[in-house]
């Protein structure tokens, strides 16, 4: 009867983990991830490989970073919703196998469990905890996250390995690493297992497993290795950028990860082997189980790149290792674990528009930054369940006195840092950072796309709110200004955009929109122009702009493309000074869509050596006597070079000092003196050289960054830099760079 009861419990743990999905699947979705799977469903049916897109235009391709097996039930999709064109449909469909796939490893789950020796009242346990938990019935049924189909492979793997049968194992976990990546990390213990046990040799292990699983991961990936470069990089894309539940949050903002991303690396191989040793891999079953477990535990304590979701991976190889449950640091941290991710998610409803479908395609908006309480809940959860993870990597390595969790004065003192230290990145006053009331306030998105909605006055009053400024620079790239033949209202400008998540589409007339509506708040609106060639790269949107016309015209790049306007190009047979050609185009933009001037943006480039001037004056020049409005100029990008920042001076309205010491030397890592005590020295250089005038006409930068990047300049020391640079004695103004919607701190302006 006992047994009859407890098949009974199953039975109604599946039904009921299954309708409980169902019902609430149709409706929600994580606002970008589901607008991801739509449009590379839609792209891919097409028959377009997203890995290959270099300019993509219309969708934010950029964050389809993923092995291709997911891609092919998306194309799928994609086909079958234009039988039924329902989005509702169309979200139940691609959620379908995700949740599925939860049932199944709840399933497996009890099945391993039972074959290590857990009796059936734990392995029920072990099932139910895989499947009600917060964390993996979120994932599947509201967000759309597809790792528990990555995890079921690998569960398939581990238990094949526990049965001998290594042929079977390698071809689930080739499957699951064509699905998501994580679950090779299994293979890593799965060798140290096969070696030590004797069951493989070195020989072995590579004809059984480690050749299977490449062979079948290669022909999933077939189609696509026409261009292995491309696809292995857009492959590890996520590895570039800092995860939302970590510590590293706090960390990144101090260092550049992207210049010492070895050490996380060593981190995790030198932990792996030490715990290694301590477990005991090779013993038994048991050894294994904790090994796996270990091996992901240390991987998300020690990698910069962890989302909430990777903790899906983990989940079931801690309810399966006895050593967890033997433990109560285990448990215990366990459960700070799903409780700091329970509060992650919650708190980041209200910051995603409450996982609604009518929100898809758009990322957070300007409010949710401005240090409600959800906000800095996200923040310190996250950083909170990134310690879990490090605290469980100390539970497998038995460093449980380590625990940052266990009350004594070193715990303490070092908890009230980090969180103090995160605080003041984000709150360095109850007014946040606080600028000066100044004549000139210059505010730059990267682009319009970055702090705007077209025809969304909405999002003209959030900026505003936040900024406060009464300039607003849109930015473009040259080949806007040199591919202009006239204003055209519905011609699309999305493609000359740096930063676009391409959940909207900008045409003429919606620019002309957003500088009509900014003027009617009184703000005067400049046309922001790139003079460089760069690179497309790939963030939470696309970063880079079209310069096929630049590319065309190579005469005019000079070291690091930067743009010669002291250089001739052919028209039409002729040949052009650069400078007038660009400047006329530029007349003809600025008086079709009503921009107030010219911001001539990125002109120069440190490492640049010799006279950078001759390449940007003659346009300074021509822009000026064709009365294209204010022109604003940035300077140049040093410490040193007074003189050149006094020649700006008398060949433009306003020159903004590219005033970075923070970003110049934690972000950049730059070789050349940059710390603020250089700054205020040629700061002081150059103002006693200016009349009264002149410094009225001199603005230092703000550089926020913001959080597109996973980086921002921390809100202490971008107060610090702004105090600095005002009681120097810059009182023209100032332009806050990167002002967009994703900046994490409130800024206030007065006094």
């Amino acid at each position: 009867m006992r047994m009859a009861g407890m098949k009974k419990w199953f039975r109604l743990m599946i039904i009921a983990a299954l309708i409980t999905r169902l019902i609430p699947a149709p409706f929600f979705g994580h606002p970008w991830d589901m607008y991801i799977w739509l449009k590379s469903g839609e792209l891919g049916l097409n028959q377009v490989n997203i890995y290959l897109l270099g300019d993509p235009v219309d969708y934010p391709w950029g964050f389809y970073a993923y092995p291709p097996a997911w891609l092919y039930w998306l194309i799928l999709t994609t086909f079958i919703g234009k039988l039924y064109p329902n989005l509702n449909f169309h979200v139940l469909m691609i959620k379908l196998p995700i949740i599925i796939s939860d049932i199944l490893v709840g399933i497996l789950a009890y099945r391993i469990a039972a074959r290590l020796g857990f009796d059936e009242k734990k392995s029920l346990l072990i099932m139910g905890i895989w499947l009600f938990n917060p964390i993996t019935y979120f994932m599947s049924s509201i967000w759309g996250m597809f790792d528990s189909i990555a995890v079921l492979f690998m569960l398939i793997s581990i238990k094949y390995i526990i049965d001998e049968k290594y042929i079977r194992s390698a071809v689930a976990a080739g499957i699951g690493i064509a699905v998501k990546i994580l679950p090779a990390l299994i293979l890593l213990p799965t060798l140290a297992h096969l070696l030590k046990s004797g069951k493989l040799d070195l020989r072995n292990f590579v004809l059984k497993i480690a050749l299977p699983v490449a062979a079948v991961f290669l022909v999933i990936s077939t189609p696509f290795l026409t261009t292995p470069i491309e696809y292995f990089n857009a492959l590890f894309h996520h590895t570039k950028s800092v995860g939302g539940f970590t510590y590293w949050i706090a960390v990144s903002t101090l260092v550049n990860l992207s210049n010492f991303w070895f050490i996380p690396f060593i981190a995790f191989l030198v932990i792996t082997i030490y715990i290694y040793r301590k477990i005991k891999v090779g013993v038994d079953e048991d050894g294994y189980i904790d090994a796996c477990a270990a091996t992901v535990a240390v991987f998300l304590a020690t990698s910069p790149k962890v989302n909430i979701q990777y903790t899906l991976t983990l989940i079931p190889l801690l309810l399966l290792s006895k050593s967890f449950w033997a433990e109560k640091h285990f448990k215990r941290n366990f459960i700070l674990l799903i409780s700091s991710a329970v509060i992650w998610l919650a708190s980041s409803s209200t910051m995603l528009y409450g996982y609604d479908l009518n929100y898809l395609g758009r990322l957070y908006i300007m409010e949710s930054y401005e240090l409600r309480p959800e906000y800095i809940i996200n923040i310190l959860s996250g950083m909170f369940g990134g310690t879990r993870f490090v605290a469980l990597s100390m539970d497998f390595a038995s460093f449980k006195k380590l625990d940052l969790v266990i009350l004594n004065k070193w715990n303490i003192i070092l908890t009230v840092a980090i969180v103090s230290f995160g605080l003041l990145c984000i709150l360095p006053t109850p007014s946040g950072v606080k600028l000066h009331n100044a004549p000139i306030r210059v505010g730059i998105p990267e682009s319009a796309d970055s702090a705007f909605i077209p025809s969304s006055s909405g999002s003209v009053s959030q900026f505003l709110k936040h900024y406060d400024v009464n300039y607003v620079v849109l930015s473009f790239s040259p080949d806007f200004v040199n591919t202009y033949q006239g204003y055209d209202p519905e011609k699309d400008v999305t493609r000359y955009m740096r930063f676009k998540t391409a959940a909207n589409r900008w045409k003429y007339r919606d620019v002309k929109w957003l500088i009509d509506e900014l003027h009617s708040r009184g703000v005067k609106v400049l046309l922001g122009v790139y003079l460089r060639k760069e690179k497309v790269k790939y963030h939470y949107g696309v970063h880079g702009f079209a310069v096929d016309w630049v590319k065309s015209h190579p005469e005019i790049l000079g070291f690091q493309d930067v743009l010669l306007f002291n250089s001739t190009v052919n028209m039409n047979g002729k040949r052009v000074l650069y400078a007038d050609y660009f400047s006329m185009r530029a007349k003809l933009i600025v008086k079709d869509f009503g921009f107030d001037g010219v911001y001539l943006m990125d002109w120069n480039n440190w490492k640049i050596k010799g006279d950078k001037l001759s390449y940007v004056l003659p346009l300074l020049e021509k822009l000026k006597s064709l009365r294209c409005g204010e022109i604003f100029v940035e300077g140049i990008d040093s410490t040193n070079d007074v003189n050149s920042t006094l020649i700006l001076i008398k060949n433009a309205d306003y020159v903004i000092l590219k005033t970075a010491p923070w970003i110049n030397r934690i972000y950049y890592v730059r070789t050349d003196d940059v710390s603020i005590n250089s700054y205020q020295r040629y700061l002081s250089r150059v103002l006693k050289n200016l009349s009264d005038n002149e410094r009225g006409r001199l603005l230092y930068g703000i550089y926020v960054f913001d959080y597109v990047d996973g980086w921002f300049t921390p809100a202490f020391e971008a107060q610090t830099e702004v105090d600095t640079f005002h009681q120097i004695g810059v009182r023209g103004g100032y332009a806050i760079y990167h002002s967009s919607r994703y900046v994490p701190y409130k800024i206030t302006i007065g006094g």
